[in-house]
């Protein structure tokens, strides 16, 4: 009985010494984790410490450090991405390209072809020497009056206060002209002395000759042919002009005859009252 006893105490002994030390491995365990585990803490709280940036000391915020960090960060700027044209709007807008060059071109050349052709005229002015019978003044006698430059009788006169009777045309209308009758082929003599200022046709009064008779008069002969004289020729009075021609069809009824106007300035004036 005191042996099983014994043997009892002795195994319980055992497994009381067992724990015993289990127990104190388990503290000295929790004293050396306590131990390195604050050390280590303390380490690292150090580190962070020296990396961290020191702190404001006015004392901010962490939102308004956070804030201040932000605002002091220079922002990237932003691409805006560019918009790809297709190769039709490209197309198009080298067209127009084209097409502004070409009319720019077009304008210059023809800018300049008229500068050519302005330069051209003006060199031909300069050589073709004036004629001396264009400055040249002549002096009508009003008293003297006019020469006839034919022999005939006055089929229509001048009549610019009323209208008188065409019997070709059929109607009335004004003359500001004086028709003497003649036949075709009459020589037809210069009324005064002047200067042929032009030799033209007209379908009404056919082959016309304007002379410049000084004092701001001008004669003008009409129904003519084979013109003897020409643009800025000298004529004295009597001298031949040329030669009556057969009539327009606008004279058709009253037959070949010499058309004659006088104009002092820009007005026409009766030859009836110049002619002697």
């Amino acid at each position: 009985m005191f042996e099983e006893k014994e043997s009892w105490w002795k195994s319980k002994g055992f497994y009381f010494s067992a724990c015993v030390l289990l127990v104190g491995v388990m503290a000295a365990g929790v004293v050396f984790y306590q131990k390195n585990g604050k050390n280590g803490a303390d380490k690292m709280l150090a580190e962070i410490a020296t990396e961290m940036p020191e702190s404001s000391p006015t004392g901010d915020s962490a939102e308004e450090q956070s804030a201040q960090a932000n605002a002091n960060i220079t922002p990237m700027p932003t691409a805006v991405p560019t918009p790809e044209k297709s190769p039709m709007k490209v197309a198009k807008e080298e067209a127009k390209k084209a097409k502004a060059l070409a009319k720019a071109k077009a304008e210059k050349a023809k800018k300049e072809a008229a500068a050519k052709v302005a330069a051209q005229k003006a060199k031909s002015k300069a050589a073709k020497p004036a004629s001396a019978n264009a400055a040249k003044k002549y002096t009508f006698n009003e008293e003297k009056g006019l020469l006839w430059p034919v022999k005939g009788d006055v089929l229509m006169k001048y009549s610019m206060s009323k209208t008188i009777y065409f019997k070709t045309l059929a109607q009335y209308k004004y003359n500001p002209g004086l028709v003497i009758g003649a036949k075709e082929g009459t020589a037809v003599k210069a009324a005064a002395s002047g200067r042929v200022v032009s030799v033209t046709k007209d379908d009404e009064l056919g082959q016309m000759v304007t002379m410049e008779i000084g004092d701001e008069y001008t004669v003008i002969y009409g129904q003519l042919k084979d013109v003897s004289v020409k643009k800025d020729d000298d004529v004295k009075e009597g001298q031949t002009i040329g030669k009556i021609a057969k009539p327009t069809k606008y004279y058709a009824e009253e037959g070949s005859n010499l058309y004659l106007q006088v104009k002092e300035g820009k007005e026409t004036v009766d030859p009836m009252l110049l002619l002697r």
